[in-house]
């Protein structure tokens, strides 16, 4: 395996050093944090080629620290380590990016053949994504700051103007602008998207920008099911080669009888 620079995400003092000790041997470049906080300030310094990051971390957790890990450097890999796996946990680490999710405790040479063929492989296929209904470049500006109407000013909500921002109702009462033709392309805007609500992955950061139809039923949307689909087969595929690898790794290992 090629040495690579490794972070290892863990708050229990054991795991952790049987981790950086192993993967120092290796050759590998090792770095550790103990808690969320401490592995966001050192992921924002350097781009690990690697992360071995706990679940249950003190402060943020490692599905969170997982979410920035994949903004920042999406080609890393992460596998994410626990001592309380469940099925729901799994299928959001696979969801959000990670390239494994295995249950502690767990054989050191078999996590390492698991990154080992993570670089040789790629084996998360990316799920199809609609176009965006919301335009990416509409994020903060107020649409009156947009229209030039006034100099500066911040929307904190998510341009729901029509329906609870009072700057936009006080505007609006006015006259000489609600009928200024600068802000009508804005509000045409706004009335063509009326009842139409931000995609659940838009909001988790997987997509840039798509509108939810659905009202949030998400058991009836198509891009919903076609990605837990994909998932679905990603896990049962993991849980498929985790288990022939381990079978390997413990082959590997077993005593060699000689009968005299």
């Amino acid at each position: 395996m090629k040495k690579e620079s490794m972070l290892v995400v863990e708050d229990e003092d054991i795991m952790r050093e049987a981790l950086v000790d192993y993967f120092s041997d290796e050759g590998h470049r090792v770095d550790t944090a103990i808690d969320g906080d401490k592995a966001l300030e050192k992921i924002n310094i350097q781009d690990y080629k690697v992360l071995i990051i706990d679940l249950r971390l003190p402060g943020r957790d490692g599905l969170s620290v997982l979410n920035e890990v994949r903004a920042k450097n999406p080609d890393a890999k992460v596998i994410i380590i626990t001592a309380y796996p469940s099925v729901e946990t799994e299928k959001e680490a696979i969801r959000r990016g990670a390239i494994e999710y295995l249950q502690k405790p767990f054989e050191l040479t078999y996590l390492e053949t698991l990154i080992r063929q993570s670089f040789e492989v790629e084996i998360v296929p990316t799920p199809p994504v609609e176009e965006p209904v919301v335009e990416e470049k509409i994020i903060a500006p107020c649409i009156w700051m947009q229209a030039g109407i006034i100099p500066k000013r911040r929307c904190t909500l998510g341009y729901q103007c029509q329906r609870v921002c009072n700057f936009h109702a006080a505007m609006m009462k006015k006259e000489k602008f609600s009928g200024d033709p600068r802000i009508e392309p804005f509000l045409e805007k706004l009335t063509s998207q009326s009842g139409r609500y931000q995609c659940r992955y838009t909001m988790s950061g997987e997509i840039s920008a798509r509108s939810c139809s659905q009202l949030y039923r998400c058991e009836d949307c198509e891009l919903h099911q076609t990605i837990q689909d994909d998932i679905d087969q990603q896990v049962a595929m993991k849980a498929k080669s985790r288990k022939k690898m381990q079978a390997q790794v413990t082959l590997k290992h077993k005593p060699i009888r000689t009968d005299h």
